[in-house]
């Protein structure tokens, strides 16, 4: 049962992902707000956050950009999100899709910022979802990724890396999966060993 509910940070899914929903966004917030103060964001970009959960980090790029998209792969989580932000749907100034971060549903080059919140752990074949990222990033543009924890043996992830079976990715192997698809690559740790990783688009020439 205690595991079963915490598979719902995989995929949130019935009440007991509803709840979970609800506590990251709130849970994960002081780590968002580190990772979003690497951005630069100017208000006519166009953002993707991928694994967009209950929608915080979406609330909070509508804030300082034009048109904010928000991709997950759980029903629960679409739906916490689009409730979160639905006066900006109603605008026309977001859409939180449903679908899978190896098939991203818009156009090459049509996003400034992807970011990636807490949710690299768990997508399959990353090398492909790395494609994906960079095949729809304009050149120059940017991909943020914040994770809990820089490597596996930390103490905030190891536990829940164990439970759950998902993989932790230290910069050094995003660095190796990210720099031959076209990304340059920085990353700072902070004092509890969180991990902002910044890659970005290098133009083609």
């Amino acid at each position: 049962m205690f595991k079963r509910f915490f598979a719902n940070v995989i995929k949130p899914t019935g009440l007991g992902g509803q709840l979970m929903v609800r506590r990251m966004n709130w849970h994960h917030e002081s780590l968002a707000r580190w990772g979003r103060s690497f951005l630069d964001i100017r208000p006519d970009y166009a953002l993707l956050d991928l694994g967009c959960g209950g929608g915080r980090n979406v609330q909070y790029f509508l804030t300082r950009a034009r048109r904010v998209y928000g991709l997950d792969y759980s029903p629960t989580s679409v739906a916490a999100s689009r409730q979160l932000n639905q006066k900006a749907i109603r605008a026309g100034r977001c859409q939180i899709i449903e679908g899978n971060v190896r098939r991203l549903p818009f156009a090459d080059a049509s996003i400034d910022i992807v970011t990636a919140f807490e949710t690299i752990y768990f997508w399959e074949d990353i090398a492909a979802c790395f494609e994906e990222v960079h095949r729809v990033l304009v050149d120059g543009g940017q991909f943020l990724i914040c994770n809990e924890a820089a490597h596996r043996d930390s103490e905030t992830i190891k536990k829940w890396a164990d439970m759950l079976g998902f993989e932790v990715y230290d910069p050094q192997t995003l660095t190796a999966l990210l720099t031959p698809i076209g990304f340059s690559c920085d990353y700072e740790l902070d004092y509890k060993d969180q991990l902002s990783f910044l890659a970005k688009k290098v133009p083609a020439g």
